[in-house]
């Protein structure tokens, strides 16, 4: 079976804070910046541009920035930043299965979700 996907990526610069890390990498503690880099691999059941790339990303983009003003995220996680994304998909699209998200900071370690 052939299943076919659209693979958005944005970035998007933002701040946050570890304040529970651990000594080894107390430098996470206070509040730093990173190049948040979301990935979003989408479902579609046709190849005629079901989801059209630049409209999921500017809907995506402006999703979590409207959640996250100036990209305040806070003490949140790049694995809680994830489940965000992945619940805009599955409530702007309708969509509730073999949707993956990924967040990475400055495009090396990511968080992963699945649904």
């Amino acid at each position: 079976m052939i299943r076919t996907y659209v693979q958005i990526k944005f970035v998007v610069e933002g701040w946050h804070a570890w304040k529970d890390a651990p000594i080894e990498v107390d430098s996470l503690k206070p509040r730093h910046r990173h190049l948040f880099v979301i990935r979003a691999k989408i479902p579609v059941s046709h190849d005629d541009r079901q989801l059209e790339f630049f409209l999921v990303k500017n809907f995506l983009q402006e999703a979590l920035l409207k959640r996250f003003p100036k990209g305040e995220f806070r003490s949140f996680s790049c694995e809680f930043l994830a489940k965000f994304v992945l619940e805009d998909i599955m409530v702007n699209y309708g969509i509730k299965k073999d949707i993956t998200v990924s967040v990475s900071e400055d495009d090396e370690n990511s968080a992963i979700v699945e649904c």
